[in-house]
């Protein structure tokens, strides 16, 4: 009679053996069944991709003015500036991979300059990296980062997917993950991470069916939250997930005024309080109670006074305010 730990020890060994025998047959799919198991898997996420596209275009399009990149040269001063930051050099320490050539390989328009494509806003890097230490069975490869409107007026001539609607690669807001290369076990954890990550409110995920990739933006209330990963993760520092999920919403924003330049219809009023001193404090409440009409009148003017340095993002922040 076979006794109680010898039982569990037979068990252990045949789900051992079964796995072993799953992860061969994974490894020896023939093309086609490659193709089919991921086309089926893209197929079961349509739905869940059509309501992150959506979400996406509801909550980027105000921010499209603001931060879309035109052309190289922008991407270039924003590297300059720090508003795009390159993906770590070891990449392998992070379980990330990026396709420098090959097929579609990133970059694939612009290939003397490949190299700066290989960067994103730094809250897009620290998701990706969080998104990569997810995935335990194999690297994550990455096909796209930040892209210019040039280079994506290009690409639609090949790639229906790369819409100028929002474009969130010319945002900085966007990355890539390619399933093409990569094991058939490891697309399908790298869904089911992006799942367990879109159910959390973190990113927003779209399978892409015609590139066969898996298009990640951050949530705009985490953009905060993966500027920090991306700091620690460049300093060496573990990161982990706010246990204070509400936290993790809330912006807090600190600002200061270097210059105003008034406009126009404010001119002649500004220059007459030349002397006047210019240190004023003014208080700003986010998510409180609508401020008072005084209040009101007084960042309506200086934010009107300030016009050619608020964008639009800022004005939406405060739509009563108009310049």
């Amino acid at each position: 009679m076979i006794s109680a730990p010898q039982q569990r020890a037979i068990a252990v060994v045949a789900a051992i053996v079964c796995l072993s025998s799953t992860a061969a047959r994974a490894h020896s799919l023939t093309e086609s069944e490659y193709l089919t198991a991921v086309t089926n898997m893209v197929t079961d996420e349509a739905q869940r991709s059509a309501q992150a596209a959506a979400l996406i275009r509801d909550v980027y399009q105000p921010y499209v003015d603001a931060l879309a990149l035109h052309d190289f040269d922008q991407i270039e001063a924003s590297l300059t500036s720090g508003g795009l930051v390159p993906l770590p050099v070891d990449r392998e320490r992070f379980n990330v991979r990026v396709r420098v050539d090959g097929t579609n390989p990133i970059g694939e328009k612009d290939l003397p300059h490949q190299g700066s494509y290989i960067a994103a806003r730094a809250a897009t890097i620290g998701c990706l990296l969080d998104v990569a230490s997810r995935v335990k069975s194999g690297p994550v490869e990455v096909t796209s980062l930040v892209r210019h409107l040039e280079y994506q007026h290009q690409l639609q001539m090949t790639n229906a997917n790369a819409t100028t609607d929002i474009p969130t690669h010319a945002l900085g807001l966007a990355f890539d993950i390619a399933m093409v290369n990569t094991p058939l076990p490891t697309v399908l954890e790298i869904r089911n991470v992006l799942r367990q990550m879109s159910d959390a409110g973190d990113i927003l995920a779209i399978v892409e069916r015609q590139q066969l990739v898996f298009h990640v933006v951050p949530r705009l209330s985490r953009l905060g939250w993966y500027s920090q990963v991306y700091a620690n993760a460049v300093a060496g520092q573990p990161w982990s997930r706010v246990a204070d999920d509400s936290a993790a919403l809330t912006p807090i924003v600190t600002t200061a005024i270097g210059s105003l330049r008034p406009l126009p219809a404010w001119a002649p009023e500004w220059w007459a309080a030349d002397n006047a001193p210019v240190d004023v404090p003014i208080s700003v409440r986010l998510g409180g109670d609508e401020p008072t009409v005084a209040e009101r009148g007084v960042m309506a003017r200086y934010l009107t006074m300030a016009g050619q340095f608020v964008s639009t993002a800022w004005r939406g922040v405060w739509p009563w305010a108009s310049a």
